[in-house]
């Protein structure tokens, strides 16, 4: 048991119906609930964390909280940075012990993108870690950004990246009050052209209309997003894509489960009382993700 790459998990889940959960790790309480949660599912376990994650909590702390979480439960754990924003900060996290990175080089052009990539893809092989490579370009409109098919063939071939985020209809930061609809035809070409890749999904939270009414019961002001739906997003799960992120959902509701408890029990002033409540509503959550969204219960 240890931390361990994503490579084998992929293999297994390549071309079958689910998908890896990508779980965002911001503290010890969410780290907790997801593999408490993955534990009950017989779920894999994948932390993520984020560049605004690492400048919060610091790299160290981040990997020995999962060392932790391996200890305690006698598990394996993929530990990923998701959305790195320079070479220097995916080499930092590969030197302290993350399995797995991700660069985002979303507004470099496409040869620049490719030289980061490359670059960091072969600091990870060096060192035993996988490199998720990120490819498309921006739209006009409301659709923001797109993959295109023989870009991502040719980024793949000169990158040597471990697996693909692609963007087809997931942009992050889509306008609410536009029909978020997958491309999963194209998701299709893609994978017909790469059937060797594993694919990931970026900006795939599904926000049911009692998820929505809950967190502005207390004070979220969201719009409800017009988003694809779970069947949508599953049915692109044989075609290559073998991780979905979980991230804005996980901080809208651990925020959510925080005020409501403390609304609830003004007069409790332990955060050992809140932080316990938004940790068992996380995982709840997790446990249903790992059910009904990325069908990878009973996987492990």
């Amino acid at each position: 048991m240890g931390i361990v790459t994503s490579k084998e998990i992929y293999e297994r889940c390549l071309n079958e119906n689910w998908a890896v959960g990508g779980f965002i790790g911001y503290d010890m309480e969410i780290m907790q609930a997801a593999a408490e949660a993955a534990i009950k599912e017989k779920a894999p376990i994948m932390i993520q964390a984020s560049c605004r994650v690492i400048d919060y909590a610091g790299v160290e702390f981040l990997r020995r909280m999962a060392d932790a979480v391996v200890e305690k439960y006698g598990v394996d754990l993929i530990l990923h940075l998701d959305h790195g924003d320079t070479v220097e900060r995916c080499k930092l996290c590969i030197d302290h012990g993350f399995t797995s990175v991700m660069l985002d080089c979303i507004n470099d052009s496409f040869e620049e993108n490719v030289r980061k990539t490359k670059e960091v893809a072969e600091y990870a092989h060096s060192r035993g870690a996988v490199m998720e490579g990120e490819i498309c370009h921006p739209v006009e409109g409301p659709k923001l950004y797109e993959t295109d098919v023989e870009e991502a063939v040719l980024y793949a071939e000169l990158t040597g990246c471990d697996s693909l985020s692609v963007c087809c209809g997931n942009a992050h930061d889509m306008n609410p009050d536009y029909p978020k609809t997958l491309d999963v035809e194209k998701i299709k070409e893609i994978h017909r052209v790469l059937p060797h890749m594993p694919l990931v999904l970026h900006a795939t939270s599904i926000f049911q209309e009692d998820f929505v009414s809950r967190a502005n019961q207390y004070g979220a002001c969201m719009k409800q997003p017009l988003n694809f739906s779970k069947e949508e997003l599953q049915s692109s799960y044989p075609y290559g894509v073998c991780k979905i992120n979980s991230a804005l959902d996980i901080k809208i509701l651990y925020t959510t489960a925080i005020r409501e408890y403390m609304i609830k029990n003004p007069q409790n002033m332990d955060p050992r009382k809140y932080l316990s409540y938004a940790k068992n509503e996380i995982a709840q959550y997790i446990k249903y993700k790992h059910r009904e969204i990325f069908r990878d219960s009973e996987r492990m």
